[in-house]
């Protein structure tokens, strides 16, 4: 395997996932480039693998910039639909989950939060998980954490009064199989019956039966906590009952409402290794700084850098500002020229990267309850249509590659099922496959109800008698790469006209997109969007599937949609630690989604994280590593110079997520997405 020494200062800096922000006006380049603070002094060591490799103490840990490039917009909270850069930063000021991950993504007890944590098989079939926190847990401005901070994630993520606030990415997958999320979550019961308030220090999270087993069981109580003050009046309160946890009787949207909107643009009570300290309007810029109160990871470290960045960096000068030391690091570029054109820069001795594959992969998504994408053989045409190996070849430059359903190609199930997957329908480049498809499917009239000429738009007559034009409306951001593809290789492609279809795009913000993204109503004006998703432990995308949902982006509904919403059930009901079961489940939700194809596969492309020369002595192993698990101790540069000096080596960090949306960025983990 090769491995790419980088730097300790830059590792350390890497503690935001999916990062892509704004460089803050108030900041100064030079600090981001300072390598006299807490210098150490020179010495040579020799990795854990016998690689020699110099370290002459001249680093800083005062301040890092990242770089990515995707807009920031001030709202830090991913509960409101926003983009990749907001969730990253907000990755960074959260923390202490009473369950974290190891190195190799398996759930793990974090000793650092956890006293003590009971599991209990209850005689109606659920399960009931009772946790308790260690004394002493501080937020970031000394206030106590308690169970009631921690009962509060649950309880707002999916409470209607939040969506009346206008919360639209509230629900996580873990939450809703709950006992009594339902009831809860729809406003039928002002309770939460799997939930329990004990006492200060513990809290109890009970599976309903009908999702049991469940094979990320643990995941259901790895929540961080989220302060009572920060979110509400000091008036409103939790309480326990017989029938579950409760807000008191003052909690309506009127009376918290500015309490809410307030978090969400100044969350300064964090309980992660960084603190909110400010965003920039002007330069889209998070400012974060080290947490004092942060007890460490699973392992004890805490964050070492003092100061982390989030900067918007668009991609047309995102190596111009790595050049010029105006971003300390590029985390995640994907596109092929800009991959080029940083190794050219390693060339020259002033720069470094490593190189690690995807657990995801572009796409172009489809709304399947409107227009033209409604019918499965739209979407099948589409694919037909579109080059996938050349978009892909194009676009990564070679460093990636075509996979043929909603994943990764370094997912262990992709893995352990590589020969299946190779079976699936690859919708081969035809201009004659995609015309049968829809001649099949009905698309075989003129606008006045004729016989379809051959030439011009196909039509399609409706159940109610009308005619749709076989027109799609695709909205795409601006300033995208993968967009600007999709224009030459699809949308302009003669083929399209050829087979009687036409596609309009709609050029807007990347937080539009994620508006209409997440519009599933028959009056969105869109049909298809081109973004790109993330998956990670768990991979659990049954909320994502589930008909009537609000966070069933595609809007596949119907009988279709009820099946791939089973298969996906299928897999979370594995019992824990039958991954033979688990990895045949997931190859027939993959099946069954290939044939359905809400989304049209564009690449499972290779990462590059390009740093500055100053930033040494780092060894990657071949992990996808996920910047956001600072949290999990999985960055060398959390520790101190003394263990660095005696350790010297980067573990590992699992093939994780993304729960992402994005267009060539990452949208971070708003439920289901990286």
């Amino acid at each position: 395997m090769k491995k790419k020494l980088i730097s300790l200062f830059l590792v350390g800096a890497m503690t935001a996932s999916m990062v892509a922000g704004c460089g803050n006006s108030g900041s100064t380049n030079n600090a981001a480039g300072e390598n006299t603070d807490n210098a150490a002094s020179s010495t040579e060591t020799v990795s854990e693998d016998g690689t020699e490799s110099a370290f002459d103490g001249t680093y800083s840990n005062k301040q890092v910039i990242l770089g990515e490039s995707s807009e920031t917009s001030g709202d830090i909270t991913p509960f409101w639909a926003n983009g990749a850069s907001d969730y990253d930063a907000f990755k960074l000021v959260t923390g202490m989950a009473p369950i974290d991950r190891d190195q190799t993504g398996k759930w793990i007890e974090n000793p650092a939060v956890l006293e003590k944590l009971d599991v209990a098989d209850n005689e109606d079939g659920s399960k009931t998980y009772t946790v308790t926190i260690k004394d002493g847990l501080k937020f970031s401005d000394g206030s106590d954490v308690n169970a009631d901070d921690y009962v509060l994630t649950y309880m707002l993520r999916c409470n209607e009064m939040i969506t009346d606030l206008e919360a639209s990415n509230l629900t996580d997958s873990t939450v809703q199989y709950v006992k009594g999320y339902d009831a809860y979550s729809n406003g039928e019961s002002d309770t939460f019956e799997g939930v329990h308030l004990i006492d200060d220090k513990t809290f109890s999270i009970t599976i309903d039966a009908q999702y049991m087993p469940y094979y990320y069981g643990q995941a259901l109580i790895s929540n961080e906590p989220e302060s009572m003050d920060l979110w509400l009046p000091e008036d409103v309160t939790l309480e326990d009952t017989e029938n579950g946890v409760k807000f008191s009787d003052n909690f309506t949207a009127e009376y918290i409402g500015d309490k809410v909107q307030a978090a969400r643009y100044d969350y300064n009570i964090c309980s992660g290794p960084y603190m909110y300290t400010s965003y920039d309007e002007n330069s889209y810029a998070y400012t974060l700084t080290k947490n004092p109160n942060f007890p460490g990871n699973f392992e004890g470290q805490t964050a070492n850098i003092e100061t982390v960045i989030v900067k918007y960096t668009p991609q047309d000068t995102m190596m111009d500002q790595l050049k010029t030391g105006a971003v300390d690091i590029l985390y995640q570029v994907a596109d092929g020229d800009q991959i080029e054109q940083g190794l050219d820069m390693v060339e020259s001795g002033d720069f470094d990267y490593i190189s690690y594959g995807r657990a995801g992969y572009g796409m172009i998504s489809f709304k399947c309850n409107q227009g033209p994408t409604q019918f499965k053989e739209v979407r099948h045409a589409m694919a037909y249509l579109l080059d996938r190996v050349t978009f892909a070849q194009t676009f990564t430059g070679g460093h990636g590659t075509v996979v043929n359903g909603p994943y990764g190609t370094q997912q262990w199930m992709a893995e352990e099922y590589a020969e299946e997957l190779d079976g699936l329908n690859s919708y081969t480049y035809s201009l004659d496959a995609a015309v049968k498809e829809l001649e099949d499917g009905g698309w075989v009239y003129n606008e006045d109800g004729s016989d379809y000429s051959g030439s011009g738009i196909r039509y399609k007559k409706l159940d109610d008698g009308t005619y749709m034009p076989l027109v799609i409306e695709w909205f795409s951001s601006e300033n995208n790469s993968v967009s600007d593809l999709l224009v030459t290789s699809l949308q302009q492609n003669p083929d399209v006209e050829a087979a009687g279809m036409k596609i309009n795009q709609t050029v807007g913000s990347f937080t539009d997109l994620l508006t209409y993204y997440y519009d599933s109503t028959t009056e969105n004006p869109y049909q298809m969007f081109n973004l790109a998703s993330g998956f990670g432990n768990p991979y659990d995308v049954a909320f994502q599937y589930e008909p009537g949902s609000s966070n069933n982006t595609n809007a596949l509904e119907g009988e279709e949609g009820q099946k791939l919403y089973d298969l996906a059930l299928t897999m979370n009901h594995t019992e824990e630690g039958d991954d033979e079961a688990y990895a045949k489940a997931w190859f027939d939700f993959i099946a069954d989604w290939n044939d359905e194809l809400p989304e049209i596969p564009l690449y499972s492309n290779d990462y590059h994280d390009f740093f500055s020369s100053k930033l040494h002595d780092f060894e990657e192993d071949g992990y996808n590593w996920d910047v956001t698990n600072i949290t999990g101790g999985l960055i060398q540069t959390q520790l101190n110079e003394t263990t660095f000096k005696s350790k010297y080596k980067l573990r590992p960090i699992p093939v994780t997520w993304l729960n992402t949306l994005s267009n060539g960025q990452e949208l971070g983990n708003n439920p289901g997405w990286e």
